[in-house]
């Protein structure tokens, strides 16, 4: 009890603190500070281009261009309508408000990412609807070691896969190869169970040792090698009981991966090696064609006490404009006797308002074709 209220306590302090930054921080909200359009990162918002990666890796500096004071922290809300069609089930919900806050602490090269829901709602397997709000998405620090800054130690919650950065996808899904998780020991808690299980693009409080070793033109291009120390539990400010703090000292296993990025070209592989006989192996490549074609194709192969089987995701995305994509995925999990599933989606994002009061709307559709579990889903986001 003492180590989960010391975590809780450390939570919502580094929360405060990255909600109220010093005058020296900055604000997730870099189209605003530097006065830029969204397409100065963003092929198509949220997923970044090769400026939006170097920023990134720069720890969300820009340097030789002027910044100016604004609103310290993003405010990203979302309307979600769900149809069932397999289910004859319809349901509308606000699905999140959420705060986001990120960039330098102070003048120093480390930077930190908030992310915290004050509504965090969805839809359950049955259809019902399941409160979560309070947790966070993210809440971690990142700091470069060495005067090169080849190494580098990010400590909090987040997602162990770097490769790819899941919440920059422009599906309302996570392609299955990266979601599909590994159950872990049972617990007679039901919450505490579900947090033992692992996914690569799942949160979690964690540690992870990162090198970098032969950059290219960009800090965000060479060869990358990290390990991650994921730990069982989740870093929230509780709203709702699906969001109780929870924190067990001990480690689910040890995720690695290496990559190579160029540009938005990248080929990587990644292990994890756990408790309860748990492993995963994957390979991933990102390529872009051309600005106007991007492509994924992942496939892992998964083993949970003795029993394996093989997952994986094939997804292209087409640039209409920047402010359309028009998008397709196939996702497939052997063993299980279902058939693969046919995700198509479709992205749109209209920025309005001033420089210095940047803001903007999102729809999302996403149409999930499965025999059994036929979906199409609608998500209208406003975001400032």
């Amino acid at each position: 009890m003492r180590v989960k209220q010391f975590w809780m306590r450390i939570s919502l302090g580094a929360a405060l603190a990255a909600v109220f930054p010093p005058a020296v921080g900055a604000t997730p909200q870099f189209a605003r500070r530097y006065q830029v359009d969204c397409t100065a990162c963003h092929s198509s918002p949220p997923r970044l281009n090769e400026g939006g990666l170097r920023f990134l890796a720069a720890g969300y500096r820009l340097e030789g261009r002027e910044s100016y004071r604004t609103v310290p922290v993003a405010l990203w809300h979302t309307a979600d309508l769900e149809w069932r069609h397999s289910a004859d089930l319809v349901k509308g919900f606000p699905g999140r408000v959420e705060l986001i806050a990120s960039g330098p602490v102070g003048k120093s090269r480390a930077a930190y990412f908030a992310e915290w829901r004050a509504v965090s709602l969805s839809l359950d397997g049955s259809g019902r609807r399941q409160n979560r709000s309070g947790r966070f998405e993210d809440l971690f620090v990142r700091v470069p070691i060495g005067s090169d800054a080849q190494w580098a130690l990010t400590v909090g919650q987040f997602r162990t896969l770097s490769q790819v950065d899941v919440s920059l996808r422009l599906s309302l899904s996570e392609p299955l190869v990266f979601s599909s998780g590994l159950p872990g020991a049972r617990s007679t808690d039901t919450r505490l169970t579900g947090l033992r299980a692992f996914s690569a693009s799942g949160r979690q409080p964690a540690v992870r040792a990162e090198y970098q070793l032969a950059k290219g033109r960009s800090p965000a291009d060479g060869w990358f090698a990290a390990a991650t120390l994921p730990l069982t539990g989740e870093l929230t400010i509780p709203l709702s009981d699906g969001a109780s703090f929870e924190f067990e000292a001990r480690a689910k296993g040890v995720f690695l991966e290496t990559y190579r990025r160029s540009g938005l070209t990248s080929v990587g592989a990644h292990a994890f090696v756990g408790d309860e006989r748990r492993r995963l192996l994957t390979a991933v490549v990102t390529h872009d064609v051309g600005h106007r074609l991007a492509i994924l194709a992942g496939i892992g192969t998964f083993h949970v006490l003795g029993v394996r089987d093989t997952r994986l995701s094939l997804g292209a995305e087409a640039t209409i404009s920047p402010r359309i994509v028009g998008a397709i995925r196939l996702d497939h999990r052997t063993g299980q006797g279902r058939d693969p599933v046919v995700v198509l989606y479709g992205n749109g994002h209209l920025p309005f308002g001033p420089p210095s009061f940047r803001q903007a709307l999102r729809l999302q559709i996403e149409h999930r074709i499965q025999p059994a579990n036929h979906t199409t889903t609608f998500a209208l986001s406003h975001v400032f």
